[in-house]
C-alpha cells in the first residue's frame, strides 16, 4: 500500500522539493512515491498541488521535473500535468483559477541510479495565462456547501455529524484523507478513520488472502457503518463478508472474474448493502443486495434485469428502484429484489450510472414513502421526489452537480431523514447538504 512505500522513500536521504516558476503557479506538498502504471511496470511519481498564487487563470498547463543527486547532478527528468485525484491528466483547456489549486502527477525518468539517489527535485510549471472567470455559481436555497475536495465518500455518525473521505474512488479507504463535519458549527477535523486499524493488521491480510498490497487496494474492502463486519472482493472478484480480522468469512457470490465492481453502498438499515457493476459510462448497471452475515437478498447479479442506473434500494434491501427501456421508452419502476416483475412508477429520460442512485426516505409516523432521484432537466440538474403512495412526481430544486462522464456523485440520507449530503469528485467536485424539511420541499 501507499503508506509503506511512504515509509520507503521517506528513509532515503532526505528530497527537497524546489519549485522554479516565473509565473503564479507553485507547487505545494509534493511527495515522490512508487506508482503502478498501465503496463503493470512500478514507475516514480513527483505528486503534489499545484495552486495559482496570481490574479491571471491558467491554461494549457505542463509541469517539468529535474531530479538532482546528493553532488548536485542531474541524474533524472520528468514531465507531467494536472490530474484528478485517481492521477488521471485532465484535458488541456483545464483552466486553474485565481486562488484555486489541482493535483497533479510527474512521471520520472532516471537516467541513472535509483531511487535512493534522489536528494533534489526542482518542479517548473509553465502555462499560458488567460482572463479569469467569475464565479457565476449562484447559492441554492436549501443546500449549503460544505467543501470542494474530491468526495468520494459519506459515513453519518449522528444527526449533527458525519466523515467524509476524499481521494480516489477506486482506492481502499484508508488511502483517502478523512474529515469530520459538524453541520451546526460548519466546522471540520481531520482524522484517521475510525476501521483503518484493522485493514493495517498484517494477520487480517493473511486470513483474508490479500496479502499483495496491489491485490487489497482494488478489493473494495468496505465495513458496516453500524456494525463490526466488512465485505470485500478477493482476486477472482468473489464477494466476501469476514470479521475485521478476516475470521468467519462467507462467500456470497463467485463467478464474478468479468465483472468490474464500481462500489459499495451500506443501507439504513445495520449490517445490509447494495454492490453494483458496470463496465464505463454508459454500460447497464448489475446488482445485488446482501447483508454482512452472509444472507443475500435476491437474485444474483448475473440474472438480475440490468438498469441504466444505479439502482436504488430500499433500507432494508429487499425492494429498489432501477431505470430501464422498454418497448423503445425509458423510465423508472420498482422491483422486489427476489421478484422479475417491475413496477412502473414514471416516464424519463434517466441520467448516466454516473449520477446519484435513487434514495429512499421512509417517514414512519406517516407510513409515507419518498423517493428522490436527480434528473437532468433540459441539461441541468434537478432534485425531484417520487411519492410512493399517491405516484406523483414533483420537482424540488437546482443541483450543484457538475459531473463528466468520468466523474461521478453519491448522496446518503442523514439518520433523521432531514438532510441529504450529496457528494461528488472530479473538478467540480465537492460535498454540500440538501436541506429536505425547509418551505417548498413537499412531497405530498
Amino acid at each position: 500500500m501507499r503508506r509503506w512505500m511512504l515509509l520507503l522513500l521517506a528513509a532515503l536521504v532526505g528530497i527537497q522539493m524546489v519549485n522554479a516558476q516565473d509565473n503564479g503557479l507553485v507547487t505545494q506538498d509534493v511527495t515522490v512515491i512508487p506508482e503502478v502504471d498501465g503496463y503493470g511496470q512500478t514507475v516514480l511519481v513527483a505528486e503534489g498541488l499545484l495552486v495559482n498564487q496570481s490574479g491571471d487563470a491558467y491554461t494549457n498547463i505542463t509541469l517539468l521535473a529535474e531530479v538532482y543527486d546528493a553532488d548536485n547532478t542531474l541524474i533524472g527528468e520528468g514531465i507531467g500535468y494536472p490530474v484528478n485525484a485517481c492521477l488521471a491528466g485532465l484535458l488541456p483547456d483545464f483552466t486553474l483559477q485565481p486562488d484555486a489549486s489541482q493535483p497533479f502527477a510527474v512521471t520520472l525518468e532516471l537516467y541513472e541510479g535509483d531511487a535512493e539517489a534522489i536528494q533534489r527535485v526542482e518542479i517548473l510549471a509553465q502555462a499560458e495565462a488567460t482572463d479569469p472567470q467569475p464565479d457565476d455559481a449562484a447559492p441554492i436555497l436549501n443546500v449549503v456547501p460544505v467543501t470542494r475536495r474530491e468526495v468520494v465518500s459519506v459515513e453519518w455518525i449522528d444527526r449533527d455529524n458525519l466523515r467524509y473521505g476524499t481521494g480516489c474512488w477506486r482506492d481502499l479507504f484508508t488511502r483517502w484523507d478523512w474529515y469530520e463535519y459538524n453541520v451546526a458549527q460548519d466546522s471540520e477535523t481531520p482524522i484517521t478513520h475510525p476501521k483503518t486499524e484493522f485493514v493495517e493488521r498484517e494477520a487480517m491480510h493473511q486470513q483474508v488472502g490479500l496479502t499483495d498490497p496491489a491485490l487489497l487496494n482494488r478489493s473494495f474492502m468496505s465495513f458496516d457503518p453500524n456494525g463490526r463486519r466488512m465485505v470485500y472482493q478477493n482476486e477472482l472478484n468473489t464477494i466476501i463478508t469476514a470479521e475485521p480480522d478476516g475470521s468467519f468469512k462467507r462467500v456470497l457470490y463467485e463467478g464474478l472474474a468479468n465483472r468490474t465492481l464500481q462500489g459499495i453502498y451500506w443501507l439504513a438499515q445495520p449490517g445490509r448493502f447494495l454492490a453494483y457493476y458496470y463496465g464505463a459510462f454508459g454500460d447497464p448497471v448489475i446488482y445485488f443486495t446482501a447483508d454482512v452475515d452472509g444472507q443475500t437478498l435476491g437474485e444474483p447479479p448475473e440474472e438480475t434485469i440490468p438498469s441504466l442506473i444505479v439502482p436504488g434500494a430500499n433500507p432494508d434491501g429487499t425492494r429498489l428502484v432501477l431505470a430501464v427501456e422498454q418497448e423503445g421508452r425509458a423510465g423508472y419502476y420498482l422491483k422486489r429484489m427476489a421478484f422479475k416483475e417491475l413496477d412502473p412508477l414514471f416516464t424519463m429520460t434517466p441520467p448516466g450510472n454516473n449520477w446519484p442512485a435513487p434514495l429512499w426516505r421512509v417517514d414512519e409516523a406517516t407510513n409515507t414513502t419518498s423517493i428522490y432521484v436527480a434528473l437532468p432537466i433540459d441539461g441541468q440538474p434537478r432534485l425531484h421526489c417520487f411519492n410512493l403512495q399517491t405516484r406523483a412526481l414533483h420537482e424540488l430544486m437546482p443541483l450543484p452537480l457538475q459531473l463528466a462522464d468520468d466523474e461521478r456523485a453519491r448522496w446518503w440520507l442523514s439518520p433523521d431523514n432531514a438532510r441529504i449530503a450529496l457528494a461528488a469528485n472530479g473538478v467540480n467536485g465537492g460535498l454540500w447538504l440538501i436541506e429536505l424539511d425547509a418551505p417548498g420541499q413537499t412531497c405530498e
